[in-house]
């Protein structure tokens, strides 16, 4: 009769054996597999774009922190030098000669005289 790859007629038609069986739309099982592609391939565009976005979010963050770093040393620089010269100035305001000259030029301030100096009540 026929071969065995047609194993039973239906309404007028052959249908292929089982073993033999393929998608009756050959062209939508390759649009189907074209769109699981597009798919997968969407996750991972975006998975990636995410992923360089992260990357460069934190180097971003990483050079912003070096600038402020950078920023904070400098005041901390700038903060001990400031502290030297005031020391500087502290220990020349303590100095007898020093406080001489201020008493002297701004409180009018001078040595007593002999006949000035004697013992205290």
């Amino acid at each position: 009769m026929m071969p065995s790859a047609l194993a039973r007629q239906q309404g007028g038609r052959l249908l292929p054996a089982k073993a033999a069986w393929r998608p009756p739309n050959l062209r939508w099982g390759a649009r189907s597999e074209m769109r699981a592609l597009l798919v997968w391939s969407a996750v991972l565009g975006t998975l990636t774009t995410v992923s360089l976005l992260g990357y460069v979010w934190v180097r971003i963050q990483v050079v912003e922190a070096g600038y402020r770093l950078s920023v904070t040393r400098q005041l901390v620089e700038r903060l001990e030098r400031e502290r030297r010269e005031l020391d500087v100035r502290a220990a020349a305001a303590d100095a007898p000669w020093r406080l001489q000259e201020l008493a002297s030029a701004r409180l009018g301030m001078r040595r007593p005289t002999r006949e000035e100096e004697g013992p205290l009540p």
